[in-house]
């Protein structure tokens, strides 16, 4: 039997000649639970902020992105479709070209980015998903056709495909052409009609067009030039193996670029807020520790006629330590425990009920994500900080108030 784990569980539950002793362990073990609990429900916020950032960035940016080392553009020939598309993991790929163009309609104008895309990018980006209004397609029977961001399409005022008009023009510099002639034979204008607008956040809705490959090529003159491969991984496939694979296919001539390497500071950015957040909620949970002290502190005091027994009997005091120290101990487990079922509770209400609502956002309530490794983190964190709290001061306090009696 572990005698003082024992002593200390009946001090933790024994009532105290003094209710101010029960009154500060009570509060030493709130302290640590609420913690705990903000510890859970914060960075869990911030998971299921950074998945929704995420969510809203992949359309289009796919898990993976080829682009030339060196230049703006290069020829589709150089490099290995059909090798790449044989790799273990690829689902889609589809071959981007990606430049501003000047957009009008009556009165309305705009410059926006326009992007080609081959048929598949459809499905790659789950555009059908985020469609607004109109139908997700790049053809209609009359020839290609585009499809805007929400935005930009109420700002230019630009009618829905009818099946006659070709409502939008679309105008971009000619490739090749110098910046010192321009002149109306510089740009390139065609007219297409818009088959729907999609909405996924503010930015990509007032900013890109969708349109066919092909339409795109022709409008910029391109040839058989292209600005990029994206590649869609298949469901669990490790992007950062996929992306060495393909590197082993394109060569150094290639730039090979995951989603998150390409958004780095995007993603660098929710990292840190995370790791800063967890840091500054670590601090609040060591200045709380302080409680433990105080109440460890009162119960030695309490506990000397006890302890002047304890040692009559033989008693050393090491041992007398060791009771006050996991005295302490559980109020840390007790504490972290409670705050780790709190938070939980408190995250998997706000997934099952939305109760903090999130006004004019593309969701309708604050977005939760629980990860196990943050669970873990968050208990060693939390039990370390609580071990340091009622050993550093132990030797100390046991010389001052115990020494003289044992």
């Amino acid at each position: 039997m572990n005698l003082p784990l024992l002593f200390a569980r009946r001090y933790l539950l024994a009532k105290r000649s003094r209710n101010a002793i029960n009154i500060i362990t009570l509060i030493s073990i709130v302290v640590v639970a609420v913690v705990t609990a903000a510890m859970v429900v914060v960075l869990s916020t911030l998971n299921g902020i950074s998945q929704l950032v995420d969510t809203l960035y992949s359309p289009f940016d796919q898990d993976i992105t080829i682009t030339a080392a060196e230049g703006k553009t290069f020829e589709r020939d150089s490099l290995d479709l059909s090798a790449i598309q044989a790799l273990p993991g690829v689902q889609h790929a589809s071959w981007v070209i990606e430049e501003n163009v000047l957009l009008r309609s009556g009165d309305q104008q705009a410059v926006a980015t326009m992007k080609g895309v081959q048929p598949q990018y459809l499905e790659m980006s789950g555009l059908p998903r985020h469609m607004y209004m109109g139908d997700p397609r790049l053809e209609n029977d009359h020839g290609p056709v585009v499809i805007l961001g929400a935005a930009l399409k109420d700002g230019l005022r630009v009618p829905k495909d009818d099946g006659v008009l070709q409502p939008l023009e679309i105008g971009a510099l000619i490739r090749g052409r110098k910046i010192g002639k321009l002149s109306s034979s510089a740009f390139e204008q065609r007219r297409v009609a818009v088959a729907g607008a999609f909405t996924i956040n503010l930015e990509f809705d007032s900013q890109y067009l969708i349109a066919p490959l092909d339409f795109a090529s022709e409008l910029l003159h391109y040839g058989n030039a292209v600005n990029a491969l994206e590649i869609q991984g298949s469901q669990g496939t490790d992007p950062d193996r996929l992306k060495r694979a393909v590197e082993a296919i394109a060569g150094p001539r290639y730039s090979v670029k995951t989603r998150h390497q390409k958004n780095a500071l995007m993603y660098s950015t929710n990292a840190n807020e995370k790791w800063f957040t967890f840091v500054v909620l670590a601090f609040i949970g060591l200045i709380g520790a302080f409680n433990i002290i105080a109440s460890l502190t009162l119960m030695m005091i309490e506990k000397r006629q006890d302890m002047r027994t304890l040692s009559g009997m033989g008693v050393t005091e090491g041992f007398i330590r060791r009771v006050f120290f996991l005295e302490g101990m559980l109020i840390v487990v007790v504490g972290t425990v409670a705050g780790l079922l709190i938070g939980l509770g408190l995250c998997g209400l706000q997934m099952w009920t939305g109760m903090v609502s999130l006004q004019d956002s593309v969701v309708e309530s604050y977005p939760v994500k629980v990860l196990w490794g943050d669970l873990v983190m968050i208990f060693v964190a939390v039990m370390a900080i609580g071990t340091l709290a009622a050993w550093v001061p132990l030797r100390s306090l046991s010389r001052r108030y115990l020494s003289s009696n044992v």
